[in-house]
């Protein structure tokens, strides 16, 4: 019989066609045509390079399976393992998932608990598949879903994730120690909520520009170590999400709460949320070059020292938010007043004495430290926290309830609405329903978006979110927080194109 060349393994060929399926997500695939294993022996990079292009994964993040489990790590792997018509698994950091495939994690643990937490809210089939993969991690021991849950490149977001023995950096992702700051201003309600103040600030307001700012005193007072990103991006938004956004008080829920508080309905507040930018993402970039998506238990160096830079990041993230309230406010001929919170919602922390895992529900005893994944979830022990809505919606103000309550969820609640659209479905129906972008600039509330990209314009659209009153409905009702205060937005600040801002 003649050999069929095209299957064959000759070592010259000039063709191959290869199936690539999403590790995270086995129904979403693609079809790929490369030149093949060359003189050059390029095999490898041609396949990692077609996985980013096709499945929008960032480059150095791309690792590269067969259908065994095996992990294409050389151009000699590709070389031996690769044929025409072969199917490969795309993961984007996380460990293989592949059935059978071996394991990455050096401890086992009994069947995780998982939990979700949604009645009101919307919680699609794909982060519930993510939210399953993780649960099934080595080493994990509680998965819970929050109501903002929605499905990330190959980790959910809106979720906590508990461990024994192991952490998973890919798990809090690259933003290390975003968060949520809370500012009282010197600036009256009264006047900042005419229509000519606010076009007026959404005018003059600009903080793309480095903050000219005494940034290195800064850091030494709150022990953060300098980095090279300081003197570009410390008192910089970012992309995506991020937001610096002005808010008054619509309503107060809990008169006492608030009180204590010393919310006020004369006063303008700043809510920030943004994170280590650049920073936090050369982090786990460096981890991921060593160890992809695997986890790596507490005792070794490579955890403490990916620990001790996420530490750090943490730190650098909340200075980094309250030199974008002090400019805001500062351009706006007012003062930050009072620093009200600021919770941090993407990080790995060790569990306190008074966070025990049977109060979660964890049956089997588990021995040994125990460290809490957020990504996109916000711890309930360090006081109030701010669930933001979209940038024309309301936001929630509210207090976690005490730890046995909170330990149902992992010891969190909800960062925010959580997305509702894909961001590129936001922006393709975006562009449909509002031709002209200008459109979006003024939302329902009348409250102003400071934001000169069109595509972050359509992607940020509050109807690509979900509902965060719903959100904060599931929280109340499951009994995890009571709700203080609702806050309005009255101007959004995004970004100024001045230049570009996002590494």
């Amino acid at each position: 019989m003649e050999e069929n060349k095209e299957d064959g393994d000759d070592s010259k060929r000039k063709g191959l066609r290869l199936t690539l399926v999403r590790n995270a997500r086995h129904t979403d695939s693609c079809l790929v045509l490369l030149k093949g294993d060359d003189e050059s022996g390029n095999l490898l990079k041609q396949i990692r390079q077609a996985a980013a292009n096709k499945m929008r994964i960032r480059p150095f993040k791309v690792r590269i399976f067969d259908k065994s489990g095996k992990e294409l790590l050389t151009e000699e792997d590709a070389s031996t393992s690769v044929v025409n018509r072969a199917t490969l698994f795309v993961s984007s950091g996380e460990p293989c998932v592949i059935k059978n495939a071996p394991a990455t994690g050096t401890r086992k643990t009994a069947d995780a608990k998982l939990v979700v937490i949604a009645n009101e809210s919307l919680v699609d089939a794909t982060a519930i598949e993510q939210l399953n993969y993780v649960a099934n991690l080595p080493g994990v021991v509680l998965a819970v879903g929050l109501p903002d849950l929605h499905a990330g490149a190959s980790c959910p977001i809106g979720a906590t994730i508990a461990t024994n023995g192991l952490i998973y950096p890919s798990l809090v992702g690259s933003d290390i120690g975003c968060g949520m700051l809370l500012v009282e201003t010197s600036l009256t309600s009264s006047s900042a909520c005419k229509p000519r103040t606010l076009d007026r600030w959404a005018e003059c307001i600009q903080l793309e520009e480095p903050w000219d700012g005494d940034y290195s005193l800064m850091l030494e007072r709150a022990g953060v170590e300098p980095t090279q990103f300081d003197r570009e991006s410390l008192g910089t938004v970012g992309r995506g999400n991020h937001f610096a956004e002005l808010q008054v008080v619509e309503r107060i829920e809990n008169e006492e709460a608030a009180a204590t508080f010393g919310l006020t309905e004369k006063k303008v507040y700043i809510c920030v949320h943004s994170g280590s930018r650049g920073y936090g993402e050369s982090i786990l970039s460096m981890y991921s070059k060593q160890h992809g998506g695997a986890g790596t238990d507490l005792e070794t160096e490579e955890a403490q020292s990916y620990l001790q830079a996420h530490d750090n990041a943490c730190k650098w993230a909340k200075i980094n938010r309250r030199i974008i309230a002090t400019r805001l406010v500062d351009q706006l001929n007012g003062e930050c007043t009072r620093f009200l919170l600021d919770i941090t919602h993407n990080n790995v922390v060790k569990t306190s004495e008074d966070q025990n895992l049977t109060d979660a529900g964890v049956s089997e005893p588990v021995e040994g430290e125990i460290y809490l994944h957020r990504k996109g979830a916000a711890p309930t022990d360090q006081g109030a926290v701010m669930i933001p809505g979209s940038r024309g919606a309301l936001s929630y103000l509210v207090l976690p309830n005490a730890p046995k309550q909170a330990a149902r969820s992992g010891w969190s609640l909800a960062h925010g609405a959580g997305r509702r659209l894909a961001r590129n479905a936001a922006r393709v129906g975006g562009k449909a329903q509002y031709p002209d972008a200008k459109q979006l600039l003024v939302t329902e509330l009348q409250s102003r978006v400071v934001c000169d990209d069109k595509g972050l314009l359509y992607e940020e659209r509050p109807e690509a979110y979900k509902d965060a009153a719903c959100v904060v409905a599931d929280l109340v009702g499951d009994g995890l927080c009571r709700l203080v205060a609702v806050m309005k937005p009255i101007l959004t600040y995004k970004m100024r194109e001045i230049f570009d801002h996002r590494k």
